[in-house]
Formats: structure tokens, sequence, C-alpha cells
């Protein structure tokens, strides 16, 4: 499998102790495309970095997960952006951002979407997020819908997360309406109960139903509960969770990459969810979102 994933790596710092932080390197698309290397797919990532030590030493990272990084591009004067995880007793997160700098707000800024196109359109398969909508500006977002327009007609997949983090963007309903606008040409979309809260999209079955035809959506609302719409229907499926985690960071990220993989490999979708959501669990109880690899075994994710 061949693989793009579209965004922002991040520098993380992750509360491991009282006023003790872990630093790393993560962003949602960034950890997806880590998680499908190691289970096995050639995965790139695609975005836009500074000429900083932190965006240099990011680099070094990604590719030490032989994650493709011919994709990522330097801006002068930019740097990478950063986040602070502070979790609570149940494992959930408190974010503070500072990405106000961040190259990847400009990547399309600096390549032509024909470029970027020619560059990716090798690929099986693209993943992007709501957040890697939130950060472009909407000439930028224009541009990357016709890269993505461009794919779907000569036969890319195109999967989509909606991620929402509604302080990202200028407002609720340009939010509501771009991801809607990126949904329609996703073969795969995977959204939350969090996303539908965050977005009011209360009646989710019409809006899925009315927007999403011919499409897999899955729906994760939470406690291993999972609800995917497939060929007009919907179907419930239920799975242990952890009742006690340490931070749920990464875990949709690493459910979604696993999902994916296993989706390509021709998997049964139960399967699927079966193996995503053992990946999501052993996520969640580490800190950060990227596990240490001597506690990842790809068999034990794809078998």
């Amino acid at each position: 499998m061949r693989i793009c994933s579209i965004g922002e790596c991040m520098v993380e710092f992750s509360n491991i102790q009282k006023d003790i932080f872990k630093l790393g390197y993560a962003g949602d698309t960034a950890n997806a495309a880590i998680y499908l290397s190691r289970l096995g797919a050639k995965s790139s990532f695609v975005s836009s970095i500074g000429s900083d030590d932190f965006s240099n030493k990011m680099l070094t990272f990604l590719k030490k997960e032989k994650v493709q990084t011919h994709n990522i591009y330097k801006s002068k004067n930019k740097t990478i952006g950063l986040y602070v995880i502070k979790n609570n007793n149940n494992g959930e997160r408190n974010f503070f951002y500072w990405r106000s700098n961040s190259a990847a707000r400009t990547i399309f800024e600096n390549v032509s979407h024909k470029i970027l196109y020619d560059q990716i359109s090798k690929y099986d398969a693209i993943y992007f997020s709501g957040i890697t909508l939130s950060i472009y500006n909407q000439k930028s977002i224009s541009k990357f819908y016709k890269v993505l327009r461009l794919l779907k007609e000569n036969g890319v997949q195109i999967y989509f997360d909606f991620n929402v983090r509604l302080n990202n963007w200028e407002s609720k309903k340009i939010a509501q309406q771009t991801i809607l606008k990126f949904s329609r040409i996703s073969d795969i979309i995977f959204v939350t109960k969090d996303d539908l809260n965050n977005l009011d999209f209360k009646n989710y079955k019409n809006i899925i139903k009315k927007n999403f035809k011919n499409k897999i959506t899955i729906f994760r609302s939470g406690y291993g509960d999972v609800e995917v719409y497939n060929k007009s229907c919907f179907k419930k499926y239920k799975f242990n969770f952890n009742k006690k985690v340490k931070d749920t960071t990464g875990c949709g990220d690493a459910f979604n990459a696993c999902f994916i993989y296993n989706y390509f490999t021709n998997k049964k979708i139960e399967k699927c969810l079966e193996l995503a959501h053992r990946l999501g669990k052993t996520v969640a109880n580490f800190k950060g979102a990227i596990i240490d690899k001597q506690h990842f075994n790809p068999k034990f994710y794809a078998n």
C-alpha cells in the first residue's frame, strides 16, 4: 500500500509527571503516517517546515520511522508548531498550542497545486483531516480541493478524518461547510461524537445519508462503541475498552491508520475495526501520541 498523509507535524510536550514533560514530535496526520509505516505501508508525509533546529530534528524523526519525507518543503522565516498536553486523572487531555508561525500553514503558498498533484498522484490513497483544513486559508483550501478532485478522478482513494478543533477555524459555519464539501469527495470518513457536537450536527444519520452516499463512514462514540455506515446501512459494533487510560492522545490517529491499512489489504470491516480498536487501546496505555517501538508489534495489529 502506498499512502500519502497531508497535514502538520509539531513539537509535542507531553506531561509524564507533575511538572515533567517529554519532548516528541506529533500531529494527527503525522501520527497516522507513522503508524501506517510501522504496519508495513509505504507511507509518505506532505507538509512544510522551517529551517530551525526543531524542524530538522522532526525530519530526522520521521525518517527513522521510515516515513518518506521528500514531499516536505522548507519555508524560510517559519518554524514548526508546538503544543503541550496536560492530562486529567481519566487520561483526557487539555491542549495548548503555539502555531501562528507554523510553516505547514503556508504549503500552498510555496508549492503550486499542479506540482503537488504531480508529486502525490502515484500513491494509492490520500489521508487528511479537519485539522489539516483548519490551518489553511481559504485560497489554500481551494487549491487543496482541486488537488483532491484531480486525484479522485484518477482513481486515488481519499480518506478523511473530521477531527474538528473549532478554535482553529474562522467560524463554525465555515468549518461546517468546508468539512461537508471535502466529505463528499472522500471514500472513507472517520468521525467521532465530539466532532458532531462541535459542528452542531445533531441528527448525524440524516446528514450521513444525505451527504455521504456510496461512502464508508466510521462513527466512534467512545467506550468501545463504533457504528459503520456502508452500502446505505448502519451497523453497530461493541469492543472492550480501557477503564483506566494514561493518555488518549493519538488513539484516534492510530485507530484510523490501522483500519485503513487492514481495509486496503482486503480484510472485512469487522476485522478492520477489531484490529484498529486493539491498537487504539494500546496507544492509550502510554503518554504521548507515538508509543515506543518496543511496545508495537505490527503482527498484532495486522494479522
